[in-house]
């Protein structure tokens, strides 16, 4: 009877609080997509080899990269236009800039992709390079249209996106791998997971807003693209070095060590993020809604939101830190095949770094609100920094793929845990200002 009374009243406090609530609604679809993305893995690891899924994760890696400019960053701040003209004017914007930047990619891979697959010693990439522009496209009309979804608030038909395209990459995946469609299958996987949802989030565009593409002005969205000139000239260089700091470990272990090692490593970091991520994107959408409306004039109600919102990110990632650390490499065996026991050891140690970016990178979202671009561009510049330095010693020193990882790991923890306290400073100096 106690288990049942103190269930109904959470219950009744989550009915009561449309925050806590909206999390739950954007965490239910993401639970569900993040789950079929579980069920899938096995499946998957089973129907391509480790090199297979390392020329993949090099593939994404690449596109991690240069996809984080596919808006300019302007996408962000259609949740946080003053006004429902401007913010319009912003998702034509970023329409435009992701369809010329799309062209411009094909222009890229065909004078420099055969150069770069060379370079780096990942040749058998080069017949898949020409996948980059058309994700590239996808990731960036997806990105607009789920931000002005986040503007309206629109978080049920957010999450049913969310788990379209996890069901699309894992049913186009896993039916190419049958086939033997190898390693082509992954990469179709991944065009059909950018895809999947644009069209229900451009539909209910068109319903909500009919005449939107009817009323179209140059001077409107270059007015538009002043407005937020920092986020091109400052974030999205600060999001080129973030996604830098974040892909570049694929990149170099594939250069350094091969498309094996490259492989094991994407498995690893990609399972581990799972779970993680499962409440992460959803607190994380939900949290920079919030703030946003809240505004760079309430501080103190965003510094108090930030301080809950990481003690409950805290306390939930203490699970999947446990059972990686006790049984990873077993897990990773039995789970994905026994080629993959290796992935379930550099999970392992990877999993500290996972659970401190876990917590902190939500809070991540104040930089926009408080306009602190600058602040962003400086802790990223740091971060790749701290890739490059780890990356170069290890190779200097001559260190395997593994001791690699366990001194990439710490290097990372403490960034982070340094970047959360840092986060902090910046709200509470700008609660001061009130």
């Amino acid at each position: 009877m106690n288990i049942k009374r103190l269930a109904a009243t959470y219950w009744k406090k989550l009915k009561n609080n449309v925050f806590y609530r909206n999390i739950a609604v954007v965490a239910g679809g993401n639970v569900t997509a993040r789950l079929i993305g579980i069920i899938s893995a096995p499946i998957i690891t089973r129907l391509y080899l480790p090199a297979d899924y390392g020329i993949y994760s090099i593939f994404v890696s690449i596109f991690g990269i240069v996809g984080s400019l596919a808006t300019l960053r302007y996408s962000v701040t259609i949740p946080i236009a003053e006004s429902e003209k401007l913010s319009d004017n912003i998702l034509k914007l970023c329409f435009f800039i992701t369809s010329s930047l799309s062209l411009l990619l094909v222009v890229c891979v065909a004078l420099f992709g055969d150069f770069f697959a060379v370079k780096y010693n990942t040749n058998r990439i080069i017949p898949y390079l020409w996948f980059i522009p058309i994700v590239f496209f996808c990731t960036g009309i997806y990105e607009a249209l789920n931000n002005w979804a986040l503007r309206e608030k629109r978080f049920n038909l957010i999450t049913r996106t969310k788990i379209r395209q996890s069901t699309s990459s894992a049913t186009v995946k896993i039916g190419l791998g049958a086939l033997g469609v190898s390693p082509l299958g992954l990469f179709i996987g991944q065009i059909a997971n950018s895809a999947a949802g644009i069209g229900s989030l451009f539909s209910k565009l068109m319903r909500v807003k009919p005449s939107f593409f009817k009323h179209f002005s140059w001077h409107e969205i270059k007015f538009a693209a002043k407005r937020y000139k920092k986020f091109p000239l400052v974030q999205s260089w600060s999001q080129l070095l973030l996604a830098l700091g974040a892909q570049l470990p694929v990149l170099l272990l594939g250069s350094f060590y091969g498309a094996k090692a490259a492989g094991i490593f994407g498995l690893a970091n990609s399972m581990i993020h799972l779970p993680m991520d499962l409440i992460g994107q959803s607190v994380s959408q939900v949290y920079y809604a919030e703030i946003s409306k809240y505004g760079k004039n309430n501080p103190q109600k965003i510094y108090n939101l930030s301080v809950s919102i990481t003690k409950k990110l805290f306390l939930i990632g203490l699970i999947p830190l446990g059972a990686i650390i006790l049984l990873g490499p077993w897990l990773f065996q039995i789970i994905f095949g026994t080629e993959w026991y290796d992935a379930g050891i550099y999970a392992r140690f990877l999993i500290v770094y996972v659970m401190v970016a876990f917590i902190s990178t939500p809070l991540a979202s104040v930089f926009n609100v408080f306009e602190k671009q600058t602040h962003q561009l400086i802790l990223n510049i740091l971060r790749i920094s701290l890739v490059l330095l780890v990356f170069t010693l290890c190779r200097v020193f001559n260190l395997s793929s593994l001791n690699t990882i366990i001194f990439y790991s710490l290097i990372m923890t403490i960034y982070f845990v340094f970047m959360t306290l840092f986060l902090f400073r910046t709200i509470k100096k700008e609660t001061k200002n009130f």
